[in-house]
């Protein structure tokens, strides 16, 4: 797989293999954005890593038979918490949408890892 299929190319589907590795790939670049890279620019390009993310998502749940429509939740909180972060001061309303954005993703991402590809599933 090449970059282009695995964070670009939203149609096809990735398996579990391929998707380790590129999942790897993404949370160190979300590392460095976030702990490197500080102020807008770093959120700026937290922000542009969440189309590689949902493309390489998408494929995954494609590859396990499952309807990319439920990226709609991990992908709507992540917004949302982005949006309450830049729109308003320090809330309690903004750390409980900013957990909640962090545990449907990390559930998803815990999906995506233990879900059986199409082929693995023969």
């Amino acid at each position: 797989m090449n970059y282009e299929a695995l964070f670009v190319n939203p149609t096809g589907r990735t398996s579990r293999r391929d998707y380790v590795g590129a999942l790897l790939t993404l949370l160190a670049a979300f590392t460095f954005y976030y702990f490197i890279v500080l102020g807008p620019s770093g959120r700026f390009g937290m922000l542009v890593m969440l189309y590689p993310a949902t493309i390489l998502h998408a494929r995954r749940l494609r590859d396990m038979g499952r309807s990319v429509w439920f990226l709609a939740a991990p992908v709507a909180s992540l917004v949302a918490a982005f949006w309450l972060r830049e729109t308003s001061p320090h809330t309690a309303e903004q750390s409980a949408v900013a957990w909640a954005a962090f545990v449907v993703s990390a559930g998803f991402v815990l999906w995506g890892l233990a879900g059986k590809g199409r082929a693995e599933a023969v």
